[in-house]
């Protein structure tokens, strides 16, 4: 990576590197977890991991964590119109290009044909050439790119060495003199890293109480959907929703439900029951085998795919179509039964951007399984007690477990989409639920939220666990069983065990709309 950056930075003006898409999200690829034999380089050092820079501290997830955020910085963002005017832009091709400096071999250049050539030996080394440094693409515009607009860069020669971030100082305006905001980094060492503008950020306002509302009964799960909205579910419902796949200027911004129903359980007679009107009494939807008795379920959302756990330890996976005598009815494709647990699967959750579902049970195992092949991926191991709660990231896919610890409180550990353990961290209290922030990699640095047995949510930093901040609420100190996220990260709801529901804003967004609030209790499916 060393040699690749020198030549193409600066010592040789015909080396051109494009960056693969793996060097903003997947720290995995600098890594050689195979062991595979690479062989030896000619100064007899053996080729194994990337070799990376010394500001990555030899760690690749901290490399892909400072690149992304480069990628997404101001100072790219206003600059990255002169690359689209040389890659396909006025500066690809004519005059311009030659004053730029970026003209190539006539073969390189999208529209040669070099079939047209006759002779064997010519046509092969262009197509040599072309295989070897790549082709241009076709000239998209002819026009100079408008610049992104944003913050006043600092002017050339003050640009800070390693990746070009900047700090970009905030001021406001006083009647004394304007003082610098400082916002704390998430890490010391590295200026221009952002926290984010979710709720709750160490470089946002203190959250406040912007909505409370009592039921009078506790919740099983809060749920944030696309559509801005949240729903609380009692202890044995599930959400099942499909949304449109209609195609056009609405649909870019808004998210429209096609289909809806609660699915609920812990029957009797081991039926799941279907409930998709209000003013209709729930239907008989699967019955379950006895040897099977449901104790939790998960909905994959917009894949027609619903997973029971069982008290046995068995895993149903049930495909699901609507029938094509009633569209708004569904019905049971296939099953499949997965097998990794022994004891009772006390919790579901679906990664769906990641096609992972993870699975927990009494026996003290976490699964990680595929969606998509229906079959084990790996298990998370080291719990010294079963997990009691779990949750994962959608941008990131990291996993977040709980479980009790030996000399009381709990223990949460934070894992990769692959299984690596980044981290582990104990807290004194007693942790009753998980959930991510969910703002953009390339300019926020997330937050795992705890839900805590006193009433206080804490919130650690998914780069290093490290707390950085709590958030309290003096009129209730009862433990927060549920929380999560609104999908555009600008409210935190939180459910505590009498049932009462309250949201969290910045104390700057009071104004901002509410999400719309559902609520799903026992009685729903009664009716």
């Amino acid at each position: 990576m060393n040699t690749t950056w020198r030549l193409s930075s600066y010592e040789s003006m015909t080396d051109v590197k494009e960056l693969i898409p793996e060097f903003f999200y997947l720290p995995e690829f600098l890594v050689n977890r195979e062991g595979f034999d690479f062989g030896v380089r000619q100064n007899g050092e053996r080729v194994n991991h990337v070799n990376l820079p010394p500001w990555a501290r030899n760690d690749p997830r901290l490399f892909i964590l400072i690149h992304r955020q480069a990628l997404e910085s101001d100072q790219v963002s206003q600059t990255l119109c002169q690359w689209i005017d040389l890659v396909f832009g006025l500066k690809q091709k004519g005059k311009a290009a030659v004053q730029a400096i970026n003209v190539f071999h006539p073969a390189t250049y999208f529209g040669m044909d070099v079939s047209a050539v006759e002779d064997p030996v010519q046509r092969r080394a262009l197509e040599t050439m072309i295989k070897t440094y790549g082709q241009t693409p076709r000239q998209l515009f002819n026009g100079t790119h408008i610049s992104r607009a944003g913050p006043k860069l600092l002017m050339e020669g003050e640009l800070p060495a390693a990746m070009g971030l900047l700090v970009q100082l905030a001021f406001r305006e006083t009647r004394e003199q304007a003082k610098e905001i400082v916002c704390p980094s998430p890490l010391p060492w590295i200026k221009g890293l952002k926290w984010g503008e979710y709720v709750g950020s160490p470089s946002a306002p203190d959250p406040v109480v912007c909505f409370s509302q009592p039921h009078g009964e506790r919740f099983g799960s809060l749920l944030a959907l696309p559509t801005r909205a949240i729903c609380g579910l009692s202890r044995k419902f599930c959400l099942m929703m499909i949304y449109s796949k209609e195609q056009g200027v609405r649909s870019m911004h808004s998210t429209d439900i096609q289909w809806s129903a609660i699915l609920s359980w812990g029957y009797a007679d081991n039926i799941l029951r279907l409930k998709s009107k209000q003013s209709e009494p729930p239907i008989n939807f699967i019955q379950c085998s006895q040897l099977h008795q449901v104790t939790s379920c998960a909905w994959v959302p917009d894949g027609c795919q619903l997973f029971t756990g069982s008290k046995c330890g068995v895993i149903t996976a049930y495909s699901n179509r609507f029938t094509s005598t009633t569209p708004s009815e569904m019905e049971v494709e296939s099953q499949v039964h997965l097998y990794g647990h022994t004891g009772e699967v006390t919790s579901l959750f679906v990664c769906k951007p990641y096609s992972i579902l993870i699975s927990v049970s009494k026996d003290g195992t976490c699964i990680l399984w595929d969606l998509n092949r229906l079959c084990y991926v790996q298990s998370l191991t080291g719990h010294k007690s079963p997990v009691t709660a779990v949750s994962a990231s959608e941008t990131t896919g990291d996993i977040a477990t709980v479980c009790d610890s030996v000399g009381g409180g709990s223990d949460l550990r934070l894992w990769t989409v692959n299984g690596d353990l980044i981290g582990h961290v104990h807290c004194r209290e007693i942790i009753c639920s998980v959930a991510f922030s969910n703002q953009p990699e390339g300019v926020s640095v997330n937050v795992i939220a705890g839900g805590l047995e006193n009433g206080v949510v804490r919130l650690w930093s998914t780069w290093d666990l490290k707390p950085v901040r709590e958030i309290t609420f003096s009129k209730s100190s009862k433990p927060v069983i549920s929380l999560t996220y609104s999908c555009d990260g600008h409210h935190l709801y939180t459910a505590n065990s009498e049932g009462t529901v309250m949201a969290w804003c910045r104390r700057d967004q009071q104004r901002m709309k509410l999400p719309m609030f559902y609520s799903f209790l026992s009685s729903y499916a009664a009716g």
